[in-house]
């Protein structure tokens, strides 16, 4: 905006009493001395007269004018758009503005998302995220398995190496809890169990996490809770041994002077054909091949549970698995 001309600016001294100077009206306006000033120089947002010596003198019309410009940039009024606009039309915008943002009913806050949580150094860094609730903390999964479940709505678990058995692990523990969201955050770990997972459904990310990329990824909105009306049962995880692979075990020489490694794979042996057997099972009537199915699918879970025993032990043991 061009600048008024400073020839008409100057009054007599006699009116000076009636005028204000440029601190008194800048806090009156709540706006600094040195931002009036860039103003009127880059803006020329009033038409403040000076003396005879060079000191501006400011009216009331002044101050409102000022007043109602600073209120419409906090507002995210451009400046440049309202420095020329006569009292009335910045009176009628920030009376339309205030109309905008009239205060209305506050929402309620969002529920926490309640959280059992497995490992102790996520959870430390967890606590510092709003929002979330923490119901229990495992120090692994083996401490989650043996716990008695409680009512969440997500688990969330660090793992810093990420292989099937603790893929496994994770989702047999989610199923259990019931929970609506599971996130896992590894350190270490293949692409394939990575996929794996998000295949399940779960949230996969791999650590270093920063404070914000943590709150967003536990902060998401969780998925719709399942219905809960008669839920099929799961069925048992699939076999991880052949029984070549078994009768290969059962020879294997071990450092492990009760020959655990041996008598796992037995036992395994031993369940899987016990699984096969009880789904070949004829049956004479529905309620028959129902009970044969309760056992096969009975069998199929203890197989799966010393499945995963016998893979700690060939990890302790350094044994490969069989071809």
């Amino acid at each position: 905006m061009i600048p008024f001309p400073e020839a008409d600016l100057t009054v007599d001294p006699v009116e000076d009493a009636a005028r204000l100077r440029s601190g008194t009206a800048a806090r009156l306006a709540g706006v600094p001395v040195a931002t009036l000033r860039v103003w009127e120089r880059r803006y020329g947002v009033v038409a403040a007269p000076k003396t005879a010596t060079g000191q501006r003198l400011y009216t009331g019309h002044d101050v409102q004018r000022l007043r109602l410009i600073k209120q419409l940039t906090e507002r995210g009024h451009a400046i440049g758009t309202i420095a020329a606009l006569p009292l009335a039309a910045l009176a009628q915008r920030a009376e339309v503005d205030a109309l905008a943002v009239a205060p209305v009913a506050a929402p309620r806050p969002a529920p926490a998302h309640r959280l059992v949580v497995v490992g102790s150094l996520l959870a430390a860094r967890l606590k510092r995220v709003p929002g979330c609730e923490l119901l229990a903390l495992h120090e692994d999964l083996g401490a989650a398995e043996v716990a008695a479940p409680v009512p969440a709505d997500m688990l969330v678990v660090h793992l810093p190496s990420l292989q099937p058995p603790a893929a496994r692990q994770v989702l047999a523990l989610a199923g259990r809890l019931q929970v609506r969201s599971v996130v896992v955050i590894y350190g270490f770990g293949t692409e394939a169990v990575v996929q794996q997972l998000r295949a399940a459904g779960a949230r996969v990310r791999r650590d270093p996490l920063g404070a914000g990329d943590l709150a967003r990824l536990v902060g998401a909105p969780l998925p719709a809770p399942v219905a809960a009306a008669s839920p099929a049962p799961a069925g048992p995880l699939p076999r991880q041994f052949s029984d070549e692979a078994l009768a290969t075990l059962a020879l294997t020489p071990s450092t492990v002077a009760c020959e655990c490694p041996r008598h796992l794979a037995e036992i395994v042996q031993q369940l899987a054909g016990f699984e096969r057997y009880s789904a070949e099972c004829g049956s004479r009537s529905p309620a028959d091949a129902a009970l044969h199915e309760h056992l096969s699918s009975v069998a199929g879970s203890a197989r799966a549970m010393f499945e995963q025993a016998l893979l700690r032990v060939m990890d302790a043991e350094g044994i490969a698995m069989p071809e």
